[in-house]
Parts: C-alpha cells; sequence; structure tokens
C-alpha cells in the first residue's frame, strides 16, 4: 500500500519556464538521491520531463515539468502502520529543490521567478479555483525561505557533512564487504548469522538490562523484510550503523586504544583500519551534533585534511590509492562552486554583485 503528499508546485511567474531549468534540476537530484528502477527490472525511471526517485527504503519523489510549473510528489510504502510520508523529509526535499531552483536561474541570468503552491493534482494548474491548499507535511517550518542568506560558517559546516555522508561512508561500505568472516560467502549472510547477537539485550552485573546493539529502525534496515518487499542492502547503511556492523561482525580489527576509544595520533600516527573506523566515527560525532551548525574556515581547512589523511590511510590498506582521494576532491570543487555563489548578495534591483 503506498500513500502520497500533494502536489509540491513550483509556479513560474510569467508562464515561462525554459527547458535547461528543470533538466539542471534533475541533475542536482541525481547527485542527491539514487534514480527508482522499475521493479524487476534494471531500466532506470528517468524520461523527458519526469524522474522517480529513491529518497530511502520507503520513500520516493516523482519531479516533472508541464509548460511552465515543475511539480514534486513523495510516495510512501506503508509499513507498521505508518500512514504518512516522513514531514521532516518532506521539508527537506523542499528546501533542496526550492535553494537549487534558485541558485539555477541566478547561475543561467535569468530574471525568473516562482511561487510555491500545494495542489491535491496537477489539473489545478488550468484553473483559477482551489490554488493553493493548506499541507503541513511540506512545511513543518517556515514557510518558503529560499532568500535567507546563509553564513559561511553554515556552508562550511554543510559541506563537511556531505563529505563525511558520501566519501567516508562509502569507505565504510568498503571496509564491511570486504571483511567477511569466515565461512561466510558475503557480508549478509554474516550479519544474519549475528542477528541473535545484534538484537538481544544483555544484563549488566547490576542486574540492568541494556538496549541491544541495534535499534528498531535500524533493524528494519538490515535485515530482510520477512513479508518479502525489500531486501537488505549496504547502500542504505548510515555512518553509525556501518560502524556497529563493522565493530561487531568483521574481521576488522580494533586499534591499539580500543574500540570506541581515539586513535593514538602521536608520536607515531596508528594507520589500522580500526583506527580509521574510529577517527570517521569521531568527525560524524563531532560535526553532526554542532549546537549551530557552524565551522570557522580555520576548523573547515583542519577538517578537510583529516578527512583527506583517513581516507588516504584506508586507500593504502584496500589497495584502492586514489579512489576516494577522486571523490573528495570532487566535492571540493563542488564547495569552490557553491562558495563562489554564496559570496554574491543581492542588491536592490536584483542583481547578484560580489560582496
Amino acid at each position: 500500500m503506498l500513500v502520497s503528499t500533494p502536489i509540491l508546485s513550483c509556479v513560474f511567474t510569467g508562464k515561462f519556464l525554459p527547458p535547461p531549468i528543470f533538466h539542471r534540476l534533475i541533475a542536482a537530484c541525481i547527485t542527491r538521491w539514487p534514480v527508482a528502477k522499475k521493479k524487476g527490472i534494471s531500466e532506470n525511471l528517468i524520461f523527458c520531463g519526469c524522474c522517480v526517485f529513491n529518497l530511502d527504503l520507503f520513500h520516493r519523489l516523482t519531479l516533472h515539468c508541464k509548460n511552465h510549473i515543475v511539480f514534486a510528489r513523495i510516495t510512501r510504502l506503508v509499513v507498521d502502520e505508518v500512514t504518512s510520508p516522513d514531514a521532516m523529509l518532506c521539508t527537506r526535499v523542499r528546501k533542496f529543490i526550492t535553494l537549487n531552483l534558485s541558485k539555477i536561474t541566478s547561475y543561467l541570468g535569468q530574471n525568473l521567478k516562482y511561487e510555491i503552491c500545494i495542489w491535491w493534482s496537477p489539473s489545478q494548474g488550468e484553473s483559477e479555483e482551489g490554488i493553493a491548499v493548506p499541507c503541513q507535511i511540506w512545511f513543518t517550518e517556515e514557510a518558503h525561505d529560499s532568500d535567507v542568506p546563509i553564513k559561511p560558517e553554515h556552508m562550511n559546516h554543510a559541506r563537511l557533512y556531505v563529505a563525511l555522508v558520501t566519501v567516508c561512508t562509502n569507505a565504510l561500505r568498503d571496509i564491511l564487504l570486504t571483511h567477511v568472516p569466515y565461512p561466510y560467502t558475503n557480508i549478509y549472510k554474516a550479519i544474519k548469522a549475528s542477528q541473535g547477537d545484534l538484537t538481544k539485550k544483555t544484563q549488566t552485573r547490576q542486574g540492568q538490562w541494556q538496549n541491544a546493539l541495534l535499534l528498531p529502525d535500524q533493524c528494519r534496515v538490515v535485515f530482510p523484510d520477512p513479508r518479502g518487499r525489500y531486501v537488505a542492502s549496504v547502500d542504505q547503511f548510515d555512518i553509525t550503523l556501518l560502524y556497529i556492523l563493522i565493530r561487531n561482525v568483521s574481521t576488522v580489527s580494533a586499534s591499539v586504544m580500543g574500540w570506541g576509544m581515539d586513535p593514538i595520533e602521536q608520536p607515531s600516527r596508528d594507520k589500522c583500519l580500526g583506527a580509521s573506523v574510529e577517527r570517521i566515527r569521531s568527525y560524524r560525532n563531532h560535526i553532526g551534533h554542532s549546537m549551530d551548525g557552524k565551522i570557522s574556515q580555520q576548523d573547515f581547512d583542519d577538517y578537510w585534511n583529516k578527512i583527506d589523511a583517513v581516507l588516504d590511510d584506508i586507500e593504502e590498506l584496500l589497495g584502492r590509492q586514489g579512489y576516494y582521494r577522486a571523490q573528495l576532491d570532487k566535492q571540493k570543487r563542488q564547495i569552490c562552486h557553491v562558495n563562489r555563489y554564496y559570496t554574491c548578495e543581492k542588491s536592490t534591483s536584483g542583481s547578484s554583485t560580489p560582496v
């Protein structure tokens, strides 16, 4: 069973939408989410003027355009009596779409504006009745905020976090997949064999019960659905989940300081895989749990160099020289492009002028 949001509609004033704007929006979304595939076959669901993306295991985003309107709708698979799409996910998707539309129109030098509407069907755009309806699920915070200025400190924080959840997460996935314990032939069989240890609660000496290693939400991602609607996929494992599985299922050994402890940096840097896994976990916690979401330029450069060094260590141990460095360099180039965009402010005439 599927449930869907109403349609988020970006209506361009003047009834004019150049095709390259929608094409660039699709390209931006492809860098963020994987393109969905038809069930049972490998054909991508991307067509002229329409594309479908997998947001996570349960949510899909459909983007299409008609005339001067860009339509977006999120569909969720009903699981465990959850009967509506995730409101926070809808808000993040809405912000991503509107921010990229603003950036694309500015980059192309087009003086185009659009309005945000919520419609129950695309046909509402062809009539003057029921133009918009209230929908809290797309707007859990303030309404349209694409014009709110973003400080460089916020951008530093966001770009570091993106580097961690993309490049560093890919490195952790490769570590997990390449260190399957004997006698299992793949990591999925090893995880299934360890299901009892991962999901059982333990009792302390004081008689108190501790939670299992995996939370219920993590179990739904790791283990196949008993009704066969989806299977576990390492591509859906985040840093926290990968850390738990590497530590408790794989053959990766801890650093000399042990699991959960900061690795040795001086006088000789510990370069084992366990130390690299711990460093990524530590950086993710420090950056992801920031109270104000700000990182100075000096701290940004320091963190970036640390992440670069960790990926070099992993490349050397996995025999993938230059593989993660290329991904990180691509992130760096994207950061420079975004920073150039955000060093402009809108003048009273609506044009962008360097600060």
